[in-house]
């Protein structure tokens, strides 16, 4: 019977398991023997799916860069790129309003815009002038819903999806300026129209249709700030409401007591509330300068280039840990 295992052997039937071994130094050389047989896979050797472990290899670099970009980002300083979108909503809503009457983030005055149009009032709008308010309501509650299901689909912190966001609502942005700039958008105010006598609808609404098209993107993109925050885990910088800080800061029992740097929450909120107000001064001087609410919005377009690229080499989570360790 030995010869013959013998030549089975011989002729490349698996080597005996380890446990088949009657001594413990036999059953360690059959052991390492076992272990260096199985890792090989010639014509006419034996594998065992069970113990035939491959060697790790190198990732490809495209391996590499999925891995990188499919990563969730740290937190840490996100409020930061929060703090220079309450300064966007500040820029481009002075901006909007000046030229249009109307606000592209902040849906609450254009909610009351709309009651009162559909009592028509104030007395000296034009009747239609209610639509640019509508249309900033119903553009922004659709980037809501379409820029947080991005999100939650393919992964609310991932850094290639935060990248994505802010590149959509970079290319929107742009967008706008350009139909401002060679589109024939106003950048005024609605004047009151001429009515028909016919069936009562205004010849001259009182503004450019094309105004509706800037007004729309705008809002749009908008929305995806507030989804960052949502993402983010920084619910107490919504990046375009101001009313919730005034309160939050006010009825912040530690407002006045805490150190400088003993209450984060109070920072950020007086540093959002810093940053639109800085904001909303920048975009007055825009309108009033040579260059106009376009020029407001390409400058806007800019910042949010550049906070492409801060999502695109933003530290990874657990990073950090390790960086301090």
């Amino acid at each position: 019977m030995d010869r013959t295992r013998h030549s089975l052997r011989g002729a490349k039937e698996p080597p005996l398991r380890p446990h088949a071994a009657k001594s413990s130094e036999e059953r360690q050389s059959l052991l390492s023997f076992y272990q260096r047989y199985s890792y090989r896979n010639g014509p006419g050797e034996y594998s065992d799916n069970h113990h035939n472990i491959s060697p790790p290899r190198d990732e490809t670099s495209w391996e590499k860069a999925v891995a990188y970009l499919s990563a969730d980002v740290s937190t840490r300083w996100t409020d930061l790129v929060l703090l220079v979108c309450f300064m966007i909503s500040g820029l481009v809503d002075s901006g909007a309003y000046n030229a249009y009457s109307c606000f592209v983030s902040m849906q609450t005055g254009n909610t009351i815009f709309l009651a009162l149009g559909a009592n028509s009032l104030p007395v000296a709008s034009p009747s239609l002038a209610w639509t640019k308010s509508i249309t900033a309501i119903l553009s922004f509650i659709l980037g809501a819903a379409l820029i947080s299901a991005f999100h939650r689909n393919f992964g609310p912190r991932k850094r290639w999806v935060l990248a994505a966001s802010f590149t959509f609502q970079l290319l929107v942005t742009a967008a706008a300026a350009a139909v401002i700039t060679h589109g024939g958008a106003s950048e005024s105010p609605a004047k009151p129209g001429e009515p028909s006598d016919l069936s009562g609808v205004p010849r001259d609404i009182g503004f450019p249709t094309i105004d509706l098209v800037p007004i729309g993107l705008l809002s749009f993109q908008a929305a995806g700030k507030v989804v960052a925050s949502r993402v983010l885990g920084m619910n107490a910088l919504p990046a375009v409401v101001l009313t919730t800080l005034y309160n939050d800061l006010a009825s912040d029992p530690a407002l006045l007591t805490a150190g400088l740097a003993g209450n984060v929450q109070r920072n950020r909120r007086a540093g959002g509330l810093v940053a639109y107000v800085f904001g909303a001064l920048v975009g007055g001087a825009f309108a009033k300068s040579a260059v106009g609410l376009a020029g407001a919005l390409w400058f806007t377009a800019g910042i949010k280039f550049l906070l492409v690229f801060a999502w695109l080499f933003w530290r990874e989570e657990g990073k950090e840990e390790e960086g301090e360790a």
